[in-house]
């Protein structure tokens, strides 16, 4: 009798799967010391902010007008969102996915007053610690996980996707247990919320796990459309309005200067260098807009030039050596590579948008936490802790400043943030590629091995 194919398992149900420590002892105790660092320099940067170092970003986050607006602004304009009357109202870029309304609708309905808002938003905020807590099982790294910049951005904003950061947890939890069902009910959850979040998919490509990745695409279309159902106008009369929407906000904060603050994608780095290679002279509205398009190009080319790169990693590893190979790896390396592989989807869903402001990298930060707890070896290295220990940091300690005609400033984050993740995608491509995570995709494609 033929011997049955044996489907590739990736993400293992039992615990007994996990690794059960680091090949390094001290990997936990270097884990502690950057933590203990990366706060103490985060405390640092919060109270030169607010002592006039930089960008006031504490008051902006704690105390001043920033403070809960995405949720406020949300609240008090559901009401309005895909209603053909918005049409009318020139000025309005404000965009939001069906999902979203249906959640400020709750809220609407449950917080009446400021003080409720902010209980609301603590509470969630607590929960976010008790997963990642859930998750680590160790105080220190739940302390420094739950304190780091982009979480505390994230709420502080009171910006949607704090709740993003809750599901990327429970998802990743649902990973490790093989739970994938879960996962992609989530992934859709997400992707009709924010449609980068559909990048989270090729988790499932890669497995070959097609019923899953349909699964994820139906509860994406379902969640998206199913709240215009809830509306008094036409489905159609209402996407027609989303889309109208997109294209101010695309005019306002792509074309425009509104998502230069705080932007950590490519586009955010590329647009203020091209501004500041204008020198002192005036940009009217009109060069501002060909500075923009400079910038989309530019952005273009690097990220295909980023991709090109990225995919010659593998390729390289796989054509110098095969000996990795997939079924070679046990169930806790699987869980690992695909974990870390995770991490490198989140890191490229800040990187390849126009806009991606800084709580999107509140994500990477649950991500670290389920690496922690599997022990996954990419966190061994210090040069890999470092790295990431700097993107959570806050650097808004230097603002700058453009010639007349452009209304918006930039921090030095938008020029450090982008350039690390780029570090950190390449080094996540190389612990990837030589550990043999695409070994099987590439024996199936043949890429030819040295012959030499």
């Amino acid at each position: 009798m033929a011997k049955k194919k044996q489907r590739h398992q990736v993400l293992p149900a039992s615990k007994d799967n996990v690794a059960k420590g680091w090949s390094n002892p001290n990997t936990k105790k270097l884990f502690k010391q950057i933590g203990i660092f990366s706060i103490t320099a985060q405390v640092f940067f919060y109270l030169l902010s607010q002592f006039g170092g930089g960008f006031k970003l504490f008051n902006f986050m704690f105390i001043g007008d920033g403070k809960f607006d995405d949720l406020e602004n949300g609240i008090s304009q559901n009401k309005y969102y895909f209603s053909p009357q918005l049409l009318q109202a020139e000025g309005f870029s404000s965009v939001a996915s069906p999902p979203m309304i249906v959640i400020w609708r709750i809220y609407e309905f449950f917080v009446k007053t400021q003080s409720a808002l902010a209980v609301s938003v603590i509470v969630t905020y607590l929960a976010l610690v008790f997963f990642i807590w859930l998750v680590t099982k160790n105080i220190s790294a739940t302390i420094f996980l739950s304190t780091v910049h982009p979480i505390l951005f994230a709420f502080s904003r009171a910006n949607p996707d704090m709740w993003v950061v809750i599901a990327t947890c429970i998802a990743g939890i649902a990973l490790i247990r093989g739970k994938n069902w879960i996962v992609a009910v989530i992934f859709g959850l997400m992707s009709a919320l924010k449609f980068p979040f559909l990048l989270f998919g090729l988790i499932f490509l890669f497995r070959k796990d097609y019923k899953n990745l349909a699964l994820q695409a139906i509860v994406t279309i379902v969640a998206f459309l199913s709240p215009l159902t809830m509306k008094p106008w036409g489905i159609l009369d209402q996407i027609n309005v989303f889309n109208v929407i997109l294209a101010r906000y695309y005019q306002s904060y792509v074309i425009g200067d509104a998502g230069m603050l705080f932007n950590v994608s490519l586009f955010g780095l590329e647009k203020p260098l091209l501004y500041l290679l204008q020198g002192n002279n005036l940009i009217t509205v009109s060069q501002a807009q060909d500075v923009a398009v400079a910038a989309l190009t530019l952005q273009l080319v690097s990220l295909i030039l980023i991709s090109v790169l990225l995919l010659v990693i593998p390729v390289y590893h796989h054509k110098k050596s095969n000996k990795v190979a997939n079924n070679q790896l046990s169930s806790s390396q699987e869980t690992d590579l695909y974990l870390v592989f995770f991490l490198f989807l989140a890191l490229l869903e800040c990187l390849f948008p126009q806009i991606a402001a800084e709580y999107r990298l509140a994500q990477l930060v649950v991500i670290v936490a389920l690496l922690f707890s599997v022990k996954s070896r990419f966190l061994e290295n210090r040069f890999n802790l470092v790295i990431l220990a700097l993107v959570f940091l806050p650097k808004h300690f230097l603002v700058i400043t453009f010639p007349a005609g452009v209304t918006h400033v930039v921090t030095i984050s938008s020029l450090i943030s982008p350039v690390l993740l780029v570090i950190l995608a390449f080094r996540i491509q190389k612990y990837l590629s030589s550990n043999g995570f695409y070994s099987p995709l590439l024996n199936r494609i043949k890429v030819p091995k040295d012959r030499t």
